[in-house]
């Protein structure tokens, strides 16, 4: 990919200092704000070669940096940066990152041997990650189709896949191993919700 990606968030919490992270002073920056950010954040986003197209549109998403660094890795120079397109991409994100927390806690569940119960939550886990991956292709039919509710509908039915692992710990009262995992798929399938219904007339 012939992007060449540096992004740097300064984040400023109320009553906290800042946060900083450096980058070399050759690289031309361009400076912008997301304005959908909490009244006590401020996010700072540097980026060099970033499609203003794909800036304005993860601008209008409930997590603009998310989206941003969730959908750079899948875009090439065959890629239109327009709402649809933006879609299919994140369904992919999804998918992968999907992936990453399955093989997590496949490997959790294995390596070192956990207790019964933690191993009855990861397998909760487990099984509602599949579900998330076999939902992939029906996203994919009903984009083609034009059906925005059974898109709309499919990534509603991944949220609570994400939410019934994260509660299956919370009932257990074990801490969740994956936590960071979770968050963003919760991330990406918000975007992609905001992006559906918002953004796209099917």
């Amino acid at each position: 990919m012939k992007h060449l990606i540096s992004i740097l968030v300064i984040f400023f919490m109320s009553n906290t200092s800042a946060s900083m992270a450096l980058v070399p002073s050759s690289f031309e920056a361009q400076f912008f704000n997301f304005s959908q950010l909490q009244k006590d954040q401020t996010f700072t986003i540097l980026s060099t070669d970033v499609d203003p197209k794909l800036q304005k549109l993860c601008g209008e998403t409930d997590y603009p940096i998310e989206c941003l660094t969730s959908t750079i890795p899948f875009l090439d120079e065959n890629v239109a940066i327009n709402p649809m397109s933006i879609l299919k991409v994140e369904i992919d994100a999804i998918d992968s990152k999907t992936k990453e927390a399955l093989d997590k806690a496949f490997e959790l569940s294995v390596n070192p041997p956990p207790s019964r119960l933690l191993l009855s939550c990861l397998e909760t886990c487990i099984d509602n990650y599949n579900s998330i991956l076999e939902s992939k292709q029906k996203i994919l039919n009903a984009i083609s189709l034009g059906d925005a509710d059974q898109v709309s509908m499919e990534l509603s039915f991944n949220m609570e896949n994400v939410f019934a692992c994260e509660d299956t710990f919370k009932e257990a009262e074990i801490e969740l191993p994956i936590t960071e995992l979770n968050s963003l798929l919760v991330k990406i399938i918000t975007k992609s919700i905001t992006i559906s219904v918002g953004m796209i007339n099917f």
